[in-house]
């Protein structure tokens, strides 16, 4: 069998599995908007068309996910909230297969490369406010870069996809440029590399994206600072989501830095799991100082976190000492225990009535007298929408 019909093979059967994995985290909120961005997000779509993927939102340009909103009403709105939630499957599944054929790649080990595409399905932190919502292809696009650029062999990823991954991360979340620190740092050790074309395309494309981002942002007038209230440490009852998934990702990255210090006898970290340690510490780090902590600036750091511990441990595990396999040990049944546990999209997700029954309910009311207007409940507020204009979307 050749090696082109085992990776497709590999694809196939993971890529299967991924997307049943990911679509079992929906089950209980398939048929829910989530509040953030809510439908006003889609309303923007139907009143001004295609023209509405250039509209900023909170300073900055979302170029895809306002794409993926223009797919999404193309379809009756009964279906707005389904097919929003089915793009987050193929987002999300799609993503982890990526992943898992590079991991796969880079270490020669199909486990750790499942492993890892499965963490980008199973991340705990996602479940609060990002399972399911159509609108965090922002983070899967910053994710699938932070890997890309975290490679050293770069014979692997073919420049031209690299540059349009980029490009596409860069005009949906400015951001991106953050996860470029791997690729400044091997500059800074070795100059000559900024000699070849694959670096200098590189550069320009997280050059090009920041600076789109830069003229979307200073045409606004928006401060740097999308979130007025910030918060920094959990509040009194936050409970144990937040401190898990708030403490886990830098305190991980930060061990791997430890590994470095030339005097331990402890195993070093390749260079591909360091770079994807400093992509993941950097990043939170700038989401952090930028808005304090939310739950969606957790799930990338802590899904490159994760992938660090699982290549680290398949190249390293058998000369470890036997206090950090023990360690080791319990990272990963923690870990596991939070999977299981924050596996189901949260209560931010899963609340309300459904959209579908909701809007059924809208259409009966409209059928009687189509000159009123009706409100079609969510679980934070609702929408407001002449009875003409519902019957035309329906």
């Amino acid at each position: 069998m050749s090696v082109l019909t085992q990776t497709r093979r590999y694809a196939l059967a993971s890529g299967l599995l991924l997307l049943l994995v990911a679509a079992g985290r929906v089950l209980v909120s398939a048929d829910r908007l989530p509040p953030d961005p809510g439908y006003e997000f889609y309303e923007n779509s139907y009143q001004t068309g295609w023209s509405v993927i250039f509209k900023t939102e909170g300073g900055y340009l979302d170029v895809p996910r306002r794409i993926l909103s223009e797919i999404v009403v193309m379809f009756p709105i009964r279906f707005t909230a389904l097919i929003g939630t089915a793009l987050w499957v193929v987002m999300c599944g799609l993503s982890a297969l990526v992943v898992s054929v590079m991991i796969k790649r880079i270490t020669g080990n199909r486990l750790v490369g499942i492993l890892c595409g499965s963490m980008v399905v199973l991340v705990p932190a996602a479940s609060e406010s990002q399972v399911g919502n159509q609108s965090v292809i922002k983070w899967f696009l910053l994710l699938l870069v932070a890997v890309m650029v975290s490679v050293t062999d770069e014979e692997m990823i073919a420049t031209p996809i690299l540059a349009i991954v980029i490009i596409a991360s860069g005009i949906s979340n400015p951001l991106t440029v953050v996860v470029a620190i791997p690729l400044l740092l091997k500059l800074a050790l070795d100059k000559e590399a900024l000699k070849t074309t694959r670096t200098m395309v590189t550069l320009a494309c997280f050059a090009l994206g920041l600076l789109i981002q830069l003229i979307a942002w200073k045409s606004t007038g928006v401060g740097i600072h999308k979130y007025g209230e910030r918060v920094y440490w959990p509040w009194p009852g936050a409970g144990v989501f937040w401190y898990y998934n708030f403490l886990v990702p830098p305190l991980t990255s930060i061990a791997f830095a430890f590994l470095m210090i030339p005097r331990l006898s402890i195993p070093k970290p390749s260079r591909f799991v360091l770079n994807l340690a400093i992509c993941g510490f950097a990043l939170w780090s700038v989401t952090y100082y930028l808005s304090g902590m939310a739950d969606r600036y957790f799930v990338v750091p802590q899904t490159l976190s994760a992938f660090c511990v699982i290549i680290y441990l398949k190249d390293n595990f058998l000369r470890l000492n036997r206090f950090l396999r023990m360690m080791s040990a319990l990272y990963i049944l923690v870990g596991v225990v939070a999977i299981i546990h924050w596996y189901p999209s949260g209560w931010f997700l899963s609340s309300g009535p459904k959209w579908s029954i909701e809007v059924d309910r809208a259409v009966n009311e409209c059928s009687a007298d189509s000159s009123q207007s009706v409100t079609i409940n969510q679980f934070l507020g609702g929408v407001e929408l002449d009875c003409s204009t519902l019957l035309s979307r329906t």
